[in-house]
């Protein structure tokens, strides 16, 4: 869990934009406030604007460089509180001095890593609050010049440096001794010599004072800031747990004083200690593996460790971040990566069946009108039909899936529907499975096709009743609610906003992990062979996708399942919901129709059905040819019968130039696909007249019968 912390306002003074940029990026990514001023002269009168928690500058600048600027803001008693922290290269180490004499709180090397800048700014930012408390601080014991001192790895690198600059002195002082004997003949050289060295040895001392003074003030802070970290930091010896911070402890469920002295592979799983005891063989190195929380729980960490030094003995320190969120949304992008692939290619196939099974169907229905009751063909013909019947059913289903059925969305009531629905899913199920409703009072509204959400209740329902073979109890829940940034983060293609949950729920034998995560899978079932298609679950899928929405499922076994769907809400009063059966009527015609289809299986038999009927055809392959047909012909064409993918011209660009020519020309747009140049994601253009192949006969008579009589 990351720290709250109240807002912290950085001044960055760079002349370069693109640097200034950079940085501000970096900061604000953590939250952090900032403005930018382009020099010291600048970045004054910013501040006596506004004072600032922490200003970060960069040394060499036009008008007035940082030491400048450093050294202005330390002299003023209102200002000299404001931690400053200098960037530089540190091409020489006397840059390190310079920024110290001008009362600089830090230093920030170029070129620096985003990791390393935030580390300085929080170390600075935590040092002026401890200044502000006089908290003291614990850290690291060392020995140096016969005194006791703390130091941290943030504070290592300029005790090197200064280090390796007294180092120069000390060479210096020999060679000046060397010069010192040879030059002895002349007692005013040598006395010269002599106040040089003094002088040099003076600054040197000088700048250790400065040393211990910064090694006082790193052993207060090392503690917060080792404790403020947002991951989580552990110290181990031989695989001994020597030191950790408060997120490491809250990661793993533990009190800090919990974990000291355990072994680390106490945290880890049987299943992986074997591997993490070969990276912990490893000098420095960054791994993914899996930790056992206290309670037992399992978590995917990501490690970067490396080999330190802790109290003189040699040990390995590790920075652990917990990814088992970022885990689980790299699952849930494969998942609906492949769903999506799946659906892409069940969508092709299901296109390319609708014509064969248009003709398969509607041949065999018009064989059947022509043969006499008894005669010993029929039966044969029968189950033709009752095969493409089924064919039909399956690319139908596979469309639903792959997201390629034409909808016909209303604003709906979905308790209106399962109400409709709930007798006809008691007879589905059987009288040993109990099923029961909890329905919300003031539901919202959705926007869906009302003849695809029965199609989901239902083979929901079936799915329920399969899992729950000697009985059980289904329930049947709807509510409005509200899914969050939080939520969103934790499933991938959710969008926050107001939603309408239907919920299906059994206590019957329930799905272990693997099977959940393939249980959308376009024919994939774990009934026995004959008993199941495999694809019940995926229609639901595909058509709660297709209609704006999200599906979950959770399942234990021996506990049952429950699948949940959420629908997008709309503010829209829902219409009247009422399933009305087909009636017979006269859909006998005379009118004449231009039929346009490419396929000509389809065409033969299309023409075939409606002059059956009574309806004069005039039949062309493809839209260039209707329109020749359209120009010949001077007698009244009501009616446009089109594909709407053909070569060359597709059936909307045809319809387009029909109507200019003929503006009473009435169109009805046939497809087993849907295309954009009648849909929109999956949506029929409102007023647009569409029959879905494959279709039956008496179906495309009626949809002729009902397109000519709505345009009367």
């Amino acid at each position: 869990m990351k720290p709250e912390r109240s807002p912290v306002e950085i001044l960055i003074v760079e002349d370069s934009p693109t640097q200034a940029l950079q940085l501000q990026h970096i900061l604000e990514q953590q939250g952090y406030q900032t403005t930018i001023a382009a020099n010291g002269v600048q970045a004054l009168e910013a501040v006596h604007r506004r004072k600032p928690t922490l200003v970060i500058s960069d040394v060499i600048m036009p008008e007035m460089d940082g030491y400048e600027l450093s050294r202005r803001l330390k002299s003023e008693p209102g200002l000299a509180n404001i931690p400053i922290i200098l960037v530089t290269t540190l091409s020489d180490p006397q840059d390190v001095i310079r920024g110290l004499e001008c009362r600089a709180d830090n230093f920030i090397l170029k070129p620096y890593d985003e990791r390393y800048l935030l580390g300085r700014v929080q170390f600075v930012l935590v040092n002026r609050e401890m200044r502000q408390t006089e908290q003291p601080g614990m850290g690291l014991e060392i020995y140096f010049n016969g005194e006791r001192h703390f130091i941290t790895a943030d504070r290592l690198q300029i005790l090197n440096l200064l280090l390796s600059t007294y180092e120069a002195a000390m060479q210096q002082n020999k060679e000046l001794c060397t010069a010192q004997e040879t030059l002895q003949r002349t007692n005013s050289e040598l006395q010269q010599l002599t106040l040089e060295l003094e002088e040099r040895v003076l600054q040197r001392t000088q700048q250790l004072e400065l040393i211990n003074e910064a090694l006082r003030q790193s052993e207060e802070q090392y503690k917060g800031l080792f404790d403020s970290a947002f991951d989580g930091v552990v110290v181990q010896q031989n695989r001994i747990i020597r030191s950790v911070n408060r997120a490491y402890a809250e990661m793993f469920g533990y009190n800090a004083e919990e974990l000291i002295g355990r072994d680390i592979l106490d945290l880890t799983p049987p299943e992986e200690r074997d591997y993490v005891r070969s990276k912990i063989a490893e000098d420095q190195l960054v791994y993914e593996t899996v930790g056992m929380k206290k309670d037992g729980t399992r978590i995917n960490i990501e490690i970067s460790a490396n080999s330190c030094m802790y109290d003189g003995v040699p040990g390995r320190l590790a920075a652990v971040r917990d990814i088992t969120e970022r885990k689980l949304l790299e699952e849930q992008l494969r998942q609906s990566q492949k769903m999506e692939a799946i659906g892409q290619l069940a969508g092709g196939i299901a296109h390319d069946f609708n014509n064969l099974l248009t003709s398969i169907i509607g041949y065999s229905e018009l064989t059947m009108k022509r043969l006499k009751p008894k005669d010993p063909l029929r039966q044969n013909i029968e189950e033709i039909k009752k095969a493409g019947n089924r064919a039909a059913s399956l690319t139908r289903q596979l469309l639903a899936f792959s997201r390629k059925q034409v909808l016909q969305p209303k604003v709906l009531d979905l308790n209106a529907i399962v109400t409709d629905l709930e007798k006809m899913l008691r007879r589905l199920i059987g009288e040993d499975i109990d099923l029961r409703t909890m329905l919300e009072p003031k539901l919202g509204s959705i926007k869906a096709d009302p003849g695809q959400i029965e199609q989901v209740l239902m083979n929901l329902a079936v799915n329920a009743r399969d899992a729950m073979p000697y009985g059980g109890k289904l329930t049947i829940e709807t509510k409005t609610v509200h899914l969050d940034e939080e939520y969103a983060k934790r499933h991938i293609a959710v969008i926050p906003g107001h939603y309408v949950m239907l919920a299906v729920s059994d206590n019957g034998i329930g799905m272990d992990e693997q099977t959940q995560a393939r249980i959308f899978e376009p024919f994939f079932t774990t009934k026995e062979v004959g008993k199941g298609t495999g694809l019940g679950l995926s229609t639901v899928y595909g058509i709660v996708k297709q209609s704006g929405g999200n599906v979950w499922v959770y399942s234990e076994i021996g506990r049952g399942t429950t699948f949940k769907l959420y629908l997008p809400g709309v503010d829209e009063g829902a219409q009247q919901y009422k399933r009305t059966a087909e009636t017979e009527e006269d859909i006998q015609g005379t009118e004449t129709i231009l039929l346009a289809e490419d396929e000509e299986m389809v065409r033969k038999l299309a023409r075939e059905v409606l002059e059956m009927y009574g309806y004069r055809v005039l039949e062309a392959a493809d839209g260039d040819e209707a329109l020749l047909i359209c120009e010949q012909h001077k007698q009244p064409i009501p009616l446009l019968i089109t594909d709407v993918i053909m070569p060359g011209m597709s059936g909307r660009e045809l319809s387009d130039r029909l109507v200019q020519l003929r503006p009473e020309m009435r169109v009805l747009y046939m497809s087993g696909y849907t295309d954009d140049a009648i849909v929109h994601q999956g949506v029929l253009d409102e007023g647009t007249n569409f029959i879905q192949k494959p279709f039956s006969t008496i179906a495309l008579a009626r949809k002729v019968r009902q397109v000519l009589q709505d345009r009367t």
